[in-house]
């Protein structure tokens, strides 16, 4: 297996820009439109009703970006009953006013100073801490 692309095999550099709507159904597969079907999921006494677009000819599947995100979130809850998340043990600081927890660089190095979280109480000892994009 070939892992680096000479100067040879590349043609040229291509530019192109992703419309905002492109992960919004219907899709097109099979030379035609998608169609809605709703679905469900149940683990454990939870249950998700969604939607996803399947095509009439080969019943493959897609799902858009607000169903995806529905999904996620449903799978998300799967780990959390099944403790099946992958954990830090981290110490908490107090600074004189306010208790805090640091995160490490690997998980924040994406995250900017004055950008937004949402802090979702499970229990009093658990939180779902969600940072905005």
């Amino acid at each position: 297996m070939k892992d680096e692309i000479s100067p040879q095999e590349i043609l040229e550099e291509v530019s192109f820009t992703i419309d905002k709507d492109a992960f919004k159904g219907p899709f097109t597969c099979c030379n035609t439109t998608t169609k809605k079907v709703t679905k469900k999921l149940s683990y454990k006494g939870f249950e998700l009703v969604y939607e996803i677009w399947q095509c009439k000819k080969c019943n493959k599947e897609y799902v858009d970006k607000d169903q995806a995100k529905k999904l996620e979130t449903f799978w998300v809850l799967e780990r959390l009953i099944n403790d099946k998340l992958v954990t830090m043990a981290r110490t908490i600081n107090f600074d004189g006013k306010t208790h805090f927890i640091r995160f490490p660089k690997e998980l924040s190095k994406n995250w900017g100073k004055g950008q937004q979280v949402d802090i979702k109480l499970l229990t009093p000892e658990r939180f779902l801490v969600e940072v905005k994009a």
